[in-house]
């Protein structure tokens, strides 16, 4: 009978000692135990106990949950949610334990009757366990919501460090973050969950990624957009993954779809007009795969190569139909729809034949010719140019197929529906045009890098042309060679479509991502799509950037910093700026520079904050009164210090001092940075001097170079703003608000150039709450904010400084000062490219509720005011003002998003 049972299927696996049943089996068991009388079970369940003292203790927890289940009553409920909140704190607290008790409940855990396994610490301790291991949890039996499991990770994951970049053709994922990429925190463990969603879809579909321990995930994202004929957008499709092409209809029936992307994974998805999905065709069965696809004008049907042969399918019915063979020489290399969306154009191409089989029927060939696949036709297939590998253009039209090239170094062709016109580019970026009937070809104008997308508008007055960068020029055809137009795009476009309405359909991939985390944190990721500052100005990384300053007595508290890095980056800092500590300024025990920069604390405390993408930046104080007379005497002493520190892989040197140092010294100290590449040269002012505080940036026209940023001593004005709770009303005259200061100064020319930026720091003569508000302001206004660290934990300051890290528009754009007609709100405009972002100051003592008309905002078409903070949206248009709330020593900042848009009668 023993072996019968060894061998039966009631067991799953049996050992020397053990048998271990299976968990059907063993249920039945247990009900068939509960069945007799409870003096026989308790006998039972005491020689279990003992026979199993020694088993591991997640066995004996196990068995005692079998056996609380057995005789259900209060008493066995509370204990057993007292049971698996104990194992829930074990997984908690972390270590190797945890890991190993982890192991041990997934083999447990699913076998506990649903009794056990109903409770929701039950269902906890799996999901938990599982995230501890890096697996995926099993299937929830009782249907829990999917919070549930995410609250349930939250229970063992910590803060992990991601990079986040933002590329032409996506975004990449690094865990650990890596180099040059922008530092977000997420809740993790051995993996991390993020959802990444294009912020220029109509429809954003966010896309899940799991990152794990030392792994790069590269997300491609194909983006298509409709412009109008000034460049203002219409209509946005952004999909998660690699496509292959993009189609677009140029006149889509209301029946059809205007644009199809066609998925690395041969899936092809279809929009309609609206920027919304209106179908898919599912990818092709087995080894089978479809290329060259062609859309029809009116969006009604599809046409692609598959198995050698040209297949059609009808957007209306899904029906596809073969299209019949032919005896044309060579192989099918391409198919385009004519005006004829029920027989597509094909192309043969043979090594030294190309034949052109056209609306009904009528076949176009060529000898001599070898043909690529880059192929286009009119309308009714009367005009037909093709590229050979070569580079030459050839033409069939009307007068029949040319018997020598157009041209040679052709990289695209295109035309007018009616093919009277042709258009083509050449490597080197020309354009050239030839109209039907005349003799000789025409220059268009020429683009800045080599065309890979070209159109021509209907009437053939306008022709458009991309390059795989974040423009879209446009020419009017004149006769002569001109200059075009630049219409910006947020996203890298390599396609482009005329449409019948006169506006533009342009296709690519990249643009804005939002990753958002588990936790329900989000990062808008922006690929910076304007112009580089040149190489000797200031370092890309230090644009905008938040100085939290850090003042140390003496090198005992750097060991600290080091150990708590972690927390200060994710307060979204970029730069930390050691100071000298106030309570003791002429120790010889202070953070820089002589002895101290060697020591092994403040080593480790550079390389900490380099492994969480922060830098560090150092404060030197030459001294007064070194003018240039006397440079040759001082400036070898403070080279040597600022060379020292370099050593050390110091980030940038901060000078203090009253007066001016001179330029001579300046110059000598900038240069020195300049050597060692990508470091900053920061000056601080005590005290405010106008007159010196411009001539620190220095002058390109004299040859003088200068400090990166300049942190004047303006700090006042602010601090009475502050106090008086009047920041926001632009009065001129001996007593203006900080709103007139602060107009005045964004109105002054910075005479280092692009790269000089003015550096803010916060009143020292304010309480903690005023201080507060103070640096909350200044995070809104352009160049440098200057903050105590000790303030970055406060309240509401970690998720602007996150904010602004995160918002190109925040660290880099332009700024304009808004008048609404309060003086206790300051209100400003931040813009950096295609994003706007408005910030709004309270410095009042009671809520306040602005109107901010529509014209202030400068916005074309309606606008939704996105709150950065809270994620809610209010509506502002020309007949509705947008009316915000404010709290009381408040800053809220609002980003300005395109409101949906409503077709007029006849789009």
């Amino acid at each position: 009978m023993e072996a019968e049972l060894w061998f039966s299927p009631l067991v799953e696996a049996a050992g020397d000692h053990t048998l271990l049943f299976a968990p059907e089996a063993a249920e039945i068991l247990r009900r068939r135990l509960a069945s007799h009388p409870r003096h026989h079970c308790e006998e039972v369940r005491k020689f279990t106990v003992e026979a199993h003292r020694d088993a591991r203790a997640v066995t004996r927890w196990f068995e005692e949950m079998l056996w609380a289940d057995l005789v259900p009553s209060a008493a066995a409920e509370r204990h057993v949610r007292s049971e698996l909140d104990r194992v829930l704190r074990a997984l908690a607290s972390g270590g190797q334990a945890a890991d190993d008790l982890s192991r041990w409940i997934q083999h447990y855990l699913p076998r506990l009757p649903s009794g056990v396994r109903r409770f929701d610490d039950a269902w906890r301790i799996q999901v938990a366990s599982s995230e501890r291991l890096g697996l995926e949890p099993p299937d929830d039996p009782f249907l829990r919501p999917p919070s549930a499991i995410t609250e349930a990770r939250a229970l063992v994951q910590r803060e992990l460090f991601v990079g986040v970049a933002a590329h032409s053709d996506g975004v990449e994922l690094s865990s650990p973050p890596a180099d040059g990429s922008r530092l977000i925190v997420a809740p993790g463990l051995r993996k991390v969950r993020l959802d990444v969603v294009s912020t220029l879809a109509t429809e954003p579909a966010p896309v899940r990624v799991q990152l794990a321990e030392n792994q790069s995930v590269r997300l491609p994202i194909a983006v298509v957009q409709w412009l109008d004929g000034n460049g203002a957008t219409t209509m946005s499709v952004a999909h998660g993954g690699a496509a292959s092409d993009a189609l677009v209809a140029r006149s889509a029936d209301s029946a059809g779809a205007s644009c199809a992307v066609h998925l690395a994974d041969g899936r092809i998805m279809l929009y309609g007009r609206a920027g919304s999905e209106t179908g898919r065709v599912p990818a092709a069965s087995g080894e089978r795969r479809r290329r060259s696809l062609a859309m029809s004008p009116d969006g009604l049907a599809l046409a692609w190569i598959e198995d050698g042969a040209a297949v059609v399918h009808d957007l209306r019915t899904g029906a596809e139909r073969p299209v019949s063979e032919t005896s044309e020489p060579g192989d099918l290399v391409q198919v385009l729809f004519t005006s004829d969306a029920e027989e597509p154009a094909r192309v043969y191409a043979g090594e030294d034949r190309v034949s052109v089989l056209g609306r009904q029927g009528a076949s176009l060939a060529a000898h001599g010719v070898s043909l690529g696949d880059s192929l286009w036709s009119s309308d009714d297939a009367s005009c037909i140019a093709g590229i050979g590998r070569s580079g030459k253009l050839w033409v069939w039209d009307s007068e029949g197929p040319d018997t020598e090239s157009l041209a040679d170094g052709v990289t695209t062709v295109s035309g007018t529906p009616d093919g009277r016109l042709l258009v083509w580019a050449t490597g080197d970026g020309t354009l050239w045009y030839r109209r039907s009937g005349a003799i000789g070809t025409g220059v268009v104008g020429a683009a800045p890098w080599q065309v890979t997308g070209l159109a021509a508008a209907h009437d053939g007055g306008v022709v458009a042309a991309v390059g795989g960068d974040s423009k879209l020029l446009v020419w009017e055809l004149r006769g002569t060679p001109s200059s075009p137009r630049s219409l910006g795009l947020r996203f890298c476009a390599d396609r482009v479509h005329a449409l019948s309405d006169g506006g533009w359909a342009v296709s690519g991939s990249g643009g804005p991502v939002e990753v958002r985390t588990e936790d329900g944190r989000r990062y808008h990721v922006t690929p910076d799509t304007q112009d580089p500052v040149p190489a000797d100005e200031v370092p890309a990384w230090a644009r905008g950037c938040v100085l939290a300053v850090v003042r140390e007595p003496s090198s005992s508290g750097f060991q600290g910093m080091a150990d708590r890095m972690a927390e200060i980056a994710a307060q979204g800092v970029d730069c930390l700026l050691i100071r000298h500590a106030d309570e003791n300024p002429g120790s010889e025990d202070v953070p820089l520079p002589g002895g101290m920069r060697f020591n092994a604390d403040f080593q480790a405390m550079v390389l900490s904050a380099q492994q969480h993408g922060l830098r560090v930046v150092v404060e030197i104080e030459p001294g007064t009164g070194f003018e240039d007379t006397v440079v040759d005497r001082y400036s070898g002493g403070l080279l040597e210090d600022v060379r020292d520190l370099l050593d050390q892989d110091i980030d940038g040197v901060c000078l203090v001092y009253e007066g001016s140092l001179g330029h001579g010294v300046l110059n000598d100290v900038r240069h020195l940075l300049d050597g060692y590449g990508d470091r900053l040269l920061v000056r601080i002012h005590p005290t405010m001097d106008w007159a010196v505080e411009e001539l620190d940036f220095g002058g390109p026209s004299t040859g003088d170079v200068g400090c990166h940023v300049v942190v004047p001593g303006w700090d006042e004005p602010l601090a009475r703003a502050v106090r008086a709770g009047d920041l926001g009303a632009v009065r001129w005259g001996a007593d203006r608000s900080y709103a007139a200061v602060l107009t005045s100064v964004l109105g002054v020319r910075l005479s280092a150039g692009p790269g000089a930026q003015w550096g803010h720091s916060v009143p020292e003569r304010l309480t903690l709450t005023q201080q507060t508000f103070a640096a909350a302001v200044l995070l809104g206004l352009p160049g440098c904010p200057v903050l105590p660290l000790a303030l970055l934990n406060q309240t509401v300051l970690p998720a602007l400084t996150r904010l602004r890290r995160d918002h190109l528009a925040l660290s880099r754009g332009t700024c304009e000062v808004v008048d609404l007609g309060l003086p206790e709100i300051l209100a400003v405009l931040r813009r950096h490219g295609d994003e706007t972002v408005l910030c709004l100051a309270n410095s009042g003592t009671r809520e306040e509720r602005p109107r901010v008309p529509f014209d202030r905002l400068t916005a074309e078409e309606a606008v939704l005011l996105l709150d950065l903070l809270d994620g809610t949206m209010m509506p502002c248009s020309p007949s509705v003002p947008a009316e915000l709330v404010i709290e009381p020593h408040g800053v809220r900042w609002w980003r300005l998003m395109p409101a949906a848009r409503t077709p007029a009668t006849g789009e």
